[in-house]
């Protein structure tokens, strides 16, 4: 059910993100709720559920885009990386966690899918991908991660009673 769930998310930010996204411009750049929402769920939930929801937010996007088939598919593989790093925390909170992940996933994926672009045949200029594109969406996903982030924290079982096992049932033998 939470696949389901994640899949009609996904689809519904991918089309926000084709449809209403290009008008808020933010330094430069659109936000891009798709791989904020892939970035967040994979640092607040298990590896187990990020292996499956950040293809299928990748897929999404490619689906609503004019990019190449598989283009996010391949840009959004850095998330998981990123997010088994993340895990590895000093903090309790997983909040800081998961904005270094969008900043890096952003910054990463902005690199990758112009690398993608330029085997394509399609000409980009270096320094204007890395200071007018890469780092801008790296700053901005940053900025509106926690309007993604909060509904789904809010949505993710609570990690600590998990580990100290208060969540199951027990017998009173």
């Amino acid at each position: 059910m939470k696949y389901a769930f994640v899949f009609v998310v996904a689809w519904f930010l991918a089309v926000l993100n084709v449809s209403a996204m290009p008008y808020l411009k933010v330094l430069g750049v659109t936000p891009d709720f798709v791989l904020i929402f892939a970035a967040c769920w994979a640092v607040v939930r298990s590896e187990d559920e990020a292996i499956y929801v950040v293809p299928i937010a990748a897929i999404m996007r490619d689906v609503m885009s004019s990019d190449p088939v598989g283009t996010s598919l391949i840009a959004f593989a850095p998330i998981l990386f990123l997010a088994v790093i993340a895990r590895m925390q000093l903090l309790d909170s997983d909040f800081l966690p998961a904005l270094g992940t969008v900043a890096i996933a952003s910054f990463s994926f902005e690199i990758i899918h112009a690398l993608i672009l330029m085997l394509t045949g399609q000409g980009v200029a270096v320094d204007y991908l890395i200071f007018r594109i890469a780092i801008p969406a790296a700053v901005v996903n940053s900025i509106f991660a926690p309007i993604i982030y909060l509904p789904v924290r809010w949505l993710s079982p609570d990690q600590a009673s998990v580990l100290r096992g208060t969540g199951r049932l027990t017998s009173p033998l």
